[in-house]
């Protein structure tokens, strides 16, 4: 066994708006290699780049646009749009009303009614809620790297 011992930044954010306290961990592993780590509410995300062309993490994120990030930190970022849907089947007076994928399948012949034959292939899609809320946590970690004191 190998044991490496690594120094870690922690930051702790508190008094944002509308999020509870979060706490970053940035480990810089060697030049152009490093992993950031975020936990708010009991909740955690993390991601590692072993290619940031020599940068530190805290630069690399500084750097990267947050669909990058989020894309890196998150299992899924886009979601079948239910609001759409319901929405575009009203205006073509459809009752449509889903609000899962599984409504959406159960309701198959009205959307084959309303969308056509190969609705399933373009359903309208729209962020997720996590990633609407991480993407809220990223732009304050974001600030706080960019604090200058």
């Amino acid at each position: 066994m190998k044991i490496t011992k690594a120094k870690t930044e922690t930051y702790i954010l508190s008094e944002i708006d509308r999020l509870d306290p979060v706490t970053v961990y940035l480990t810089n592993y060697a030049p152009g290699q490093g992993k950031m780590a975020i936990e708010c509410y009991g909740s955690s995300w993390a991601a590692y780049w072993g290619g940031m062309g020599g940068l530190t993490i805290k630069d690399f994120i500084l750097g990267c646009d947050n669909d990058y990030i989020l894309g890196k930190l998150l299992k899924e970022t886009r979601q079948t749009d239910f609001d759409e849907i319901n929405e575009i089947a009203h205006k073509r007076g459809f009752s449509l009303c889903v609000t899962s994928d599984v409504e959406v399948v159960m309701q198959s012949k009205d959307m084959t009614e309303c969308f056509g034959a190969d609705w399933h292939l373009d359903l309208p899609r729209c962020n997720t809620n996590e990633y609407e809320y991480v993407g809220r946590i990223l732009n304050a970690v974001k600030g706080a790297f960019n604090y200058k004191e």
